[in-house]
């Protein structure tokens, strides 16, 4: 993966979440950071827009102010196709709620996994070669 965006509302979540993304030798051109839903909305249109390379994967909150996971999941199905066949939707929450996973899935998340990140379970679920 080139570029991730991770996307969630508590900086300490922003912090570790890196932290295991470089660990696992995740995203070698960059994290991006977006504290709600609509930020991470509006940052893939901003990036598309300016032919930017987009994130190919997203780890997202659900719980969060303004635009809730649930919400940029909604947004992001109305998005041109091109741009949401180039990204992996992840959910990262707390929530291990059956209704929670299985919504998630039916607004097009292709995985779910219950906070911490961490990066063995990631590159498990991306099927990657873990970094030596």
């Amino acid at each position: 993966m080139k570029n991730v965006l991770l996307v969630d509302d508590d900086p300490v979540a922003q912090f570790l979440g890196k932290k295991q993304l470089i660990h696992a030798g995740i995203a070698q051109d960059g994290i991006l950071i977006a504290s709600n839903g609509l930020q991470a909305i509006e940052l893939l249109l901003e990036y598309s827009e300016a032919k930017k390379p987009l994130p190919e994967l997203i780890l997202l909150d659900l719980n969060m102010p303004v635009l809730d996971g649930f919400g940029f999941l909604e947004a992001f199905q109305g998005l041109d196709g091109a741009l949401r066949d180039q990204v992996k939707i992840v959910v990262v929450s707390s929530s291990d709620n059956a209704d929670d996973m299985r919504r998630s899935r039916e607004l097009g998340a292709s995985d779910y996994m219950i906070k911490p990140l961490n990066a063995d379970t990631l590159v498990g679920l991306l099927d990657l070669q873990p970094a030596c």
